[in-house]
């Protein structure tokens, strides 16, 4: 057995100053090479929180996230596909009351739930969500997606405004990200104000400093003070975004980590396409022993031969466009060769584009629109875009669509549209306001193949009908009920004699 090699006396003094054992002895190979400090490796980034590595950058990364979208195709076409995919025509609410948690009958929670359904439809719909009145809780639900994707955030604060023949008074008010920022003076130093959001001593989220329209907000000198909470403790501003880190204040343009390859790949398509306009016209040109044919316009037509006769370059046309040139002595033509359009243009952008659908989380298929393999490459890219689709909806639905729903369905118990026995006890009113999400899903490729599909999995057991509804973003209850009074009129109209 070999004897362990004693540590040098440099190797226990310094374990004394550090916190690794000081009888730890290097490697011959490091594990990481670009961690060994012995590597002449040119990458020391910076160690810090997310706030500290994020916040310095926010304003440039959203900046270059919106000219991107504003300009580039290749950047607006994954962000519309998402908010496409997650919002579609609307995140529909399914009221889901715990009757047995409430003491009451579930025919009586039933009627609850249609009810409050039909109420936020109704208002929600139409105008009346918008505080400005410009858009329905659809028209809302994408504005929200999409400037959490280019912003990296923003913020939906409940308003109450009356307007004639509406049904309830609270409304929506979203302001963008951009807005958020430091007040100029703040009336306490030590208050912890992060890039518009106001932290208390333990880190929570108390106010928002949202800049004045007009001209105080071009000059960047205004902002005014949001509380979160109302006079109730109760929730009435909503910071939206994906909270990647522990102990981040603001959100994350989604194209951050992709923006640089993004602008590259463009300007290096538009090089291209420049490139090919230009190699598009026609060129020749013409050589001589004798200099620049053109340079001098007056006699450049006029060459002296040997015998000192000057002869005259001569232009014969014939046909449509055709013209014959007369060269003169030590003079040829020679034809531009162009490069363009470049053969390994569209190997090489479909390279980076697929590195950059990684960072995205979407597949090369999804991002491109471009579906050109075989049927199993197709759906297996389809449903690979999905999971991150559905991560999207659930986020969505957590941060903004349910405390709405609680918004608004808290306005109509109060104002007495919705009977709610308890609704103060916070059990009950956890309870009462209890529901889930439903929206458009994933198209089929085959929908014969899926529904024989879905025929053995309830045959067997796997899967009930209700989740296999629920999942293609319909209300099982409300089919149900279609279905029975179908076959209710198609019997009735059976003993008729219209059948």
């Amino acid at each position: 057995m070999a004897i362990p090699e004693k540590p040098s006396l440099w190797t226990r003094v310094k374990g004394v100053f550090s916190t690794s054992s000081y009888f730890e002895t290097p490697p011959v190979d490091e594990p990481y090479r670009t961690a060994s400090r012995l590597e002449p490796v040119d990458w020391n980034p910076s160690s810090s929180n997310a706030d500290e590595a994020l916040l310095p950058s926010l304003s440039a990364l959203r900046n270059q996230s919106r000219d991107l979208d504003r300009n580039e195709s290749l950047a607006r076409g994954p962000l519309e596909n998402i908010v496409t995919n997650v919002v579609a025509d609307g995140l529909r609410p399914q009221a889901r009351i715990d009757h047995e948690l409430l003491g009451i009958p579930e025919a009586k929670a039933r009627e609850f739930e249609r009810k409050a359904e039909r109420i936020f439809d109704l208002h929600m719909r139409k105008d009346t969500a918008d505080f400005h009145g410009k858009a329905n809780f659809q028209t809302i639900q994408a504005q929200i997606m999409r400037a959490a994707l280019l912003d990296g955030d923003c913020i939906v604060i409940r308003r109450e405004r009356e307007r004639p023949l509406s049904i309830l008074t609270t409304c929506l008010q979203v302001i963008e990200g951009s807005r958020l920022r430091n007040p100029a003076f703040a009336a306490n130093p030590k208050t912890d104000i992060r890039e518009g959001v106001e932290l208390d001593g333990s880190g929570m989220p108390v106010a928002f400093h949202i800049a004045r329209t007009g001209v105080a907000h071009f000059l960047g000198s205004e902002t005014m003070r949001v509380p979160r909470f109302d006079d109730e403790v109760i929730q009435a501003v909503l910071h939206i975004f994906s909270k990647r880190l522990p102990g981040q204040s603001r959100g994350e343009p989604f194209l951050a980590p992709v923006i640089s390859k993004f602008k590259q790949i463009s300007d290096y398509s538009e090089a291209e396409l420049k490139a090919a306009v230009l190699n598009a016209f026609f060129a020749t040109y013409v050589t001589s022993e004798l200099g620049s044919v053109f340079g001098d316009r007056s006699t450049a037509h006029l060459v002296k031969a040997s015998d000192e006769k000057p002869k005259q370059r001569k232009f014969n046309k014939f046909g449509p466009g055709g013209l014959m040139i007369d060269l003169l002595p030590g003079e040829k033509v020679e034809n531009a060769a162009p490069g363009r359009p470049n053969s390994n243009f569209d190997p090489f952008v479909q390279a980076v584009i697929k590195q950059i659908g990684i960072g995205l989380g979407l597949p090369y298929e999804v991002m491109t629109q471009h579906f050109s393999s075989s049927y199993s490459a197709a759906r297996a890219a389809i449903l690979e875009a999905w999971k991150a689709f559905k991560v999207w909806r659930s986020w969505l639905v957590a941060e903004f669509c349910q405390p709405v729903w609680e918004w608004v369905i808290t306005d109509a118990i109060e104002k007495g549209l919705l009977s709610a026995p308890g609704f103060e006890d916070p059990l009950k009113r956890h309870a009462f306001l209890a529901t889930q999400w439903a929206g458009t899903e994933m198209g089929s490729i085959d929908p014969l193949k899926e529904a024989k599909a879905h025929e053995v999995e309830i045959l067997s057991g796997v899967k009930s009908r209700r989740s296999i509804v629920e999942s293609q973003g319909r209300d099982f209850d409300k089919q149900a009920r279609e279905h029975e009074a179908e076959k209710t009129i198609l019997m009735s109209n059976a003993r008729a004699g219209k059948v």
